[in-house]
């Protein structure tokens, strides 16, 4: 009889232990996957979604790791918004200062004015001879570069010593991964013994003749959009979209949203625009 009992114990532990792992494995195919897939949405659901870009032209967004087409510098992971919230954008109201007030701040008038502007566009590429170089150009910067500009800059080989040139062709077909364009130029000083395939870095220098421009410190950058704050009458302060083309020395030449002959604020915006968020959040 007490053979019999162990015999049962035993069969009876076996049987526990099958019914544990089977609820085991069950758990393992169907709720820790739900776990793990609920852990995963809520983690992309705070992360949102990612692209890579380059620290200096974050023009450049690739869906995978790797190197800038034009610098060559790792590209680096960054969150990217979702598009509801780069439409989003926080509403401002008018601002109105007194005299006092503005000169509290440091804020200052600045007419809006026509300017010839000297710009420089950051390029690289390679030289593909002793006579010449290939380097890569925005799509947004083709209006701007054509034949005959001049471009300086230097070879990894030779870094201590400047290669100057002229553009000789631009091309007209855009690369649909980095948004940019070829364009070759001719060598007309550098170093001697200047080795193909070695990486070029530069710029070229554009001129903007009679151009509308204003300076860097008007400009107030969302993140969705460039904004300017208007003078009106009675130092009401009215918040301008602005499009901003290049920057030289300190100004942007302005595409569109100004005329010239506006007044605007110039210097510590920030503090207008703190003012003019909070207004509109209470109204």
């Amino acid at each position: 009889m007490n053979h019999l009992s162990k015999k049962y114990r035993k069969r009876k532990i076996l049987l526990s232990i099958v019914i544990v792992s089977a609820l085991g494995l069950w758990i393992a195919q169907k709720v820790i996957p739900k776990k793990a897939t609920s852990v995963k949405n809520a983690a992309n659901q705070v992360e949102g979604k990612f692209y890579w870009t380059c620290p200096m032209h974050p023009q450049i967004h690739m869906d995978h790791p790797g190197e800038c087409p034009i610098c060559h510098m790792k590209l680096v992971k960054v969150s990217e918004q979702t598009k509801s919230e780069v439409q989003t954008d926080e509403k401002r109201t008018d601002v109105f200062a007194s005299q006092a007030q503005l000169e509290l701040l440091g804020v200052q008038r600045h007419h809006v004015e026509m300017m010839d502007l000297k710009a420089v566009i950051p390029v690289s590429g390679r030289l593909i001879s002793s006579s010449a170089v290939a380097f890569q150009l925005y799509e947004q910067d083709l209006r701007y570069v054509h034949s005959g500009l001049k471009f300086k800059g230097e070879s990894n080989t030779s870094p201590d010593e400047e290669i100057l040139g002229t553009i000789r062709s631009v091309d007209t077909i855009v690369d649909p991964t980095s948004r940019t364009v070829r364009v070759i130029g001719s060598i007309s000083k550098g170093p001697r013994g200047l080795i193909p395939e070695t990486s070029f870095r530069g710029e070229v220098e554009i001129e903007l003749k009679h151009k509308i421009s204003i300076p860097e410190s008007s400009v107030l950058h969302t993140g969705s959009r460039e904004i300017v704050y208007l003078f009106g009458e009675g130092n009401r302060l009215k918040a301008r979209a602005v499009k901003l083309g290049l920057k030289s020395e300190g100004f942007y030449e302005v595409l569109s949203g100004l005329s010239e002959g506006d007044v605007i604020s110039s210097g510590p915006n920030f503090l207008i625009d703190s003012e003019a968020k909070i207004r509109g959040s209470n109204d």
